[in-house]
């Protein structure tokens, strides 16, 4: 019951996300925000963590490297397309990751992912089709859209290189070894493609805290622990709650609004997640 708790609460947290992103991303340049958030998120890690950082960080510095760089370009990406859409529609889009896990693995490892979950695909699909379908009828995917669903792939590969390099090994020394990767990554793509704004809005200084404390330090490491006594297909389940928060934090604090060709969509995108993971749960029963 506590391991299901904590996934929930990184589910609500990471949907609240969304919102606040849509938010911070109108001050700050998209990767300095990533830098401030990630740096922070990286030193309290170290504070809390530091002498298992220094006793297997050596073994871990490649699968940290690989792990960071993905979650920069998934991050970096998503923060892009959510200046272009809204934060609720980037939450259902960025869930598709759920469905493009066991397609890669499927086309990488050639292991058939099951009658389910290719059905769920389709539907995911067919919801995609739905939520990015304008007013018209007119089929449109906008450069935002089209950059969340990147930020999908990259998140999906980092899940299964998250898979691959925690095996026997400490989790939270890849986490830390992972967050210096990408803060890295952000601030050199800032120096070179931005104008980083070196002072903080202190306007926005609650919304920065909560990116750094709850969505980014809290939620990893709350996942961590959690996923150690929860059933992996309850925690996928859980966990893809996110999008379903992330819509509604957008319609509760941004006063976003959805048409009913979208809301649709979405219930579609959100049921095929759901879909993706009875085949596992039928197979335990």
């Amino acid at each position: 019951m506590l391991a299901d708790l904590g996934l929930l609460y990184c589910a609500l947290f990471w949907g609240l996300s969304f919102a606040t992103m849509k938010i911070l991303v109108e001050i700050y340049p998209a990767n300095w925000l990533l830098f401030l958030r990630f740096s922070a998120a990286a030193f309290m890690i170290f504070v809390f963590f530091w002498r298992r950082i220094m006793k297997s960080w050596r073994e871990l510095l490649l699968g940290g490297f690989i792990v960071g760089f993905m979650l920069f370009a998934a991050i970096a990406v998503q923060t892009i397309g959510l200046r272009y859409i809204s934060a609720g529609r980037s939450a259902f889009i960025s869930a598709v990751y759920v469905l493009i896990v066991p397609l890669l693995i499927w086309a990488l490892r050639k292991k058939f992912p099951g009658w389910l979950t290719l059905g769920a695909a389709c539907l995911c699909v067919f919801g995609m089709y739905l939520l990015t379908d304008d007013s018209s009828g007119n089929f449109s995917v906008g450069f935002g859209d089209f950059m969340t669903f990147l930020c999908a792939v990259f998140f999906a590969i980092q899940i299964l290189a998250i898979t691959k390099f925690t095996s026997g090994k400490d989790p939270i020394t890849l986490s830390f070894i992972s967050f210096v990767t990408l803060t890295v990554c952000a601030l050199t793509c800032s120096l070179m493609f931005e104008k980083p704004e070196t002072r903080l809005d202190f306007g926005s200084i609650y919304e920065l805290l909560f990116m750094i404390i709850f969505c980014s330090f809290g939620c990893y490491m709350v996942q961590i622990c959690s996923q150690k006594y929860a059933k992996p297909s309850h925690a996928v389940i859980i966990m893809s709650l996110e999008s379903v928060f992330g819509l509604l934090s957008g319609i509760i604090f941004l006063g976003e609004s959805l048409s009913l060709r979208a809301g649709i969509g979405c219930v579609l995108i959100f049921a095929a997640v759901l879909i993706s993971e009875m085949q596992s749960l039928l197979k335990h029963k």
